[in-house]
């Protein structure tokens, strides 16, 4: 019987939207080798969770925060760090607390229009002008 190729590791990613429609965006601290871009808040799907249930988990863990999901997207493909993985982006409201900094070097609210003018990394640059379009 032949083996099964290796399924792609999964991201689960967020577009957590403010009451005043600003998006939140994170600033992750640098490693000594690469740049520093912004991005969406995500992480990797555990083997055993679900990409809604990770999202949920990621928030709470790195931002501090509960949050509801509205919608999410449907699977797309993209590189990070040379490596092709499966993303999930889920449009999402906060439910219960404030996002703190915690695991990331800074967070900021914007509004959408706003966007624009920020570095985002790679997989995250189609889906901030994606938000930017009106």
């Amino acid at each position: 019987m032949a083996a099964r190729p290796p399924s792609r590791r999964r991201v689960a990613a967020a577009i957590i939207e403010r009451h005043d429609s600003h998006v939140l965006i994170v600033l992750p601290y640098a490693d000594s080798e690469s740049p520093r871009h912004w991005q969406f808040p995500r992480g990797i799907v555990g083997a055993e969770e679900s990409p809604e249930g990770a999202i949920r988990r990621i928030a709470r863990e790195t931002l501090g925060i509960g949050i509801e999901i509205v919608v999410g997207q449907p699977p797309f493909f993209a590189e990070l760090d040379g490596e092709e993985m499966e993303w999930r982006y889920f449009f999402c409201g906060v439910l219960a607390g404030d996002p703190n900094a915690g695991l990331f070097a800074e967070i900021r609210w914007l509004q959408k229009g706003q966007l624009g003018k920020y570095e985002f990394d790679s997989p995250s640059r189609p889906i901030a002008a994606w938000l930017v379009e009106p």
